[in-house]
């Protein structure tokens, strides 16, 4: 009976290990079924969020914090590199110091070379020009001198500031004696030109209209007298002079910011003042002997 009862027991419990490996082979996928499953899954993740390589992927850093310290660092930098290569913040415009009287028209003076006057010299050469051209026309005629006349600034619309000198509004022609005729070239510049010639200084007339041409204006220079030419000889000259004054003045400021800046030492100014001085002398002789010839040229007449 035993017996028995073993054998059942054995042949029921295979039976069920049978049924049972059944039961799982039915419910496990093939390996095809895996691998189709496995490609699918992987082509719609692909689908849904694609890949991002990894040194591509931002850095989240915390709000505050070292995360915030380290983005504001990194943002300097990056503003100061980009205002070193010039291509966002515009460098200052230099401009001369007033120290050092450096001019856009004039040489800049430099303290290494404290003897170099090119500065002074072309200053001077500049202030020199207007007085040397107004002694040249009194001693060619004064004011009966074409040039004089043809320089005179007349204003042809009272609306407009512009003006223009009269000799590209009219033509200067010299007559006999002392008379002068200006052709104007347009009808509407007779009287400004009229104008112009009766409240000016050195002329303070009015002219004549030629009866035969509507377009022509007679001039009569009265004879200047010895003493009215020298006057103005002397006036010219000593304007001249003030402004020979203004760039020494000018020159010597410079020096003594030198001096303050610790830029020259005591001997080194007092050597350039004194060659400087040279300097002016010179030029002041050479005003003395233009005003000599315009007196001289004035009592000739």
């Amino acid at each position: 009976m035993r017996g028995t009862t073993t054998a059942t027991l054995w042949r029921q419990g295979r039976a069920l290990c049978e049924l049972r490996g059944i039961t799982q082979n039915a419910v496990r996928p093939t390996s095809a079924a895996l691998r189709a499953a496995a490609s699918s899954s992987s082509q719609s993740f692909a689908v849904a969020a694609p890949l991002r390589p990894f040194h591509t992927t931002p850095c989240r850093l915390k709000k505050g914090g070292k995360g915030k310290h380290a983005e504001e660092r990194q943002s300097g930098k990056g503003s100061k590199s980009k205002s070193n290569d010039g291509s966002s913040a515009a460098a200052p415009a230099s401009t001369p110091s007033s120290s050092s009287g450096g001019s856009s028209q004039h040489p800049t003076p430099n303290p290494e070379e404290p003897l170099d006057f090119a500065d002074v010299q072309s200053r001077l050469a500049k202030a020199s020009e207007a007085p040397a051209e107004a002694l040249k026309k009194l001693k060619s005629g004064g004011r009966f001198n074409p040039d004089l006349i043809g320089s005179l600034r007349v204003q042809p619309d009272k609306k407009e500031a512009a003006t223009y000198p009269l000799r590209e509004l009219a033509q200067v022609v010299p007559k006999g004696g002392r008379t002068i005729s200006l052709l104007v070239h347009e009808e509407a510049s007779i009287k400004p030109i009229m104008s112009a010639i009766q409240a000016s200084r050195d002329f303070n007339q009015q002219p004549q209209r030629d009866p035969d041409n509507e377009l022509e204006l007679v001039l009569k220079m009265e004879l200047e007298s010895r003493e009215d030419v020298a006057r103005r000889a002397k006036a010219v000259c000593h304007e001249w002079r003030e402004k020979v004054r203004q760039v020494r003045q000018k020159r010597d400021k410079v020096h003594a910011a030198w001096k303050k800046d610790g830029l020259l030492l005591p001997d080194a100014k007092r050597k350039a003042d004194t060659e400087l001085d040279k300097v002016i002398k010179a030029k002041v002789a050479e005003i003395d002997a233009a005003e000599k010839e315009a007196l001289k040229a004035a009592e000739g007449k």
